[in-house]
């Protein structure tokens, strides 16, 4: 009986990590996209109204085009 105890609990309790692995996974590549999508934005930010134009872009626009480019 404790036996079955025993291995039920670790069971569970390999479940309960697997799953919080799983979580701390999906947030730090959460942060990850944020990230890239902050540098993504500071380097079009950078650039000349010119050479914005040249892209299609233009300076009112670049947050919706840098998150339309990652969603696309």
């Amino acid at each position: 009986m404790f036996s079955f105890a025993i291995s039920r609990f670790f069971g569970r309790l390999g479940g309960f990590l697997l799953a919080a692995g799983d979580l701390f996974n999906r947030f730090f590549v959460a942060v990850q996209e944020a990230h890239a999508n902050a540098a993504r934005f500071e380097q079009l930010a950078r650039l000349s109204d010119a050479e914005l134009a040249r892209r299609g872009l233009k300076r009112e626009g670049l947050a919706q085009a840098v998150f339309t480019a990652v969603e696309a």
